[in-house]
């Protein structure tokens, strides 16, 4: 995929295609914020994860730890973004910006009512 990007002459994605730069892989500025201040191994670990799609069993190889710690970082590391992204959702809300269906369900999930923009 990456390869084809760049024969077109798209290069930002494989310009930044690496763990430290994760951040410059989103539009949203609260998102890009929220990776940039993630410490190194949690930026290296959801590269691996979302980005080049490996599983537990491969990052612990890759990082010579055991799978159950993989999975045990990886769920810190979810619960650490969840929590910074509840407030930047609400505040985003709050100022009746546009949300996508995967934003608005977030907060319905965390057991906010969002109608129109207007927190509930």
């Amino acid at each position: 995929m990456l390869e084809k990007q760049i024969r077109k002459g798209d290069f930002i994605d494989a310009i930044f295609y690496c763990p430290y730069d994760i951040h410059e892989l989103v539009t949203e500025e609260y998102l890009s914020e929220m990776l940039l201040e993630m410490k190194e191994d949690h930026k290296e670990l959801l590269f691996l994860c979302a980005v080049r799609l490996f599983s537990s069993t491969q990052i612990a190889k890759i990082r010579n730890q055991s799978d159950r710690n993989i999975r045990k970082v990886r769920g810190t590391m979810v619960k650490k973004i969840r929590k910074k992204l509840l407030p930047a959702l609400l505040d985003k809300a709050e100022k009746q910006q546009p949300m996508t269906l995967l934003e608005k369900d977030f907060l319905e999930e965390s057991g906010m009512k969002i109608d129109s923009g207007e927190k509930k």
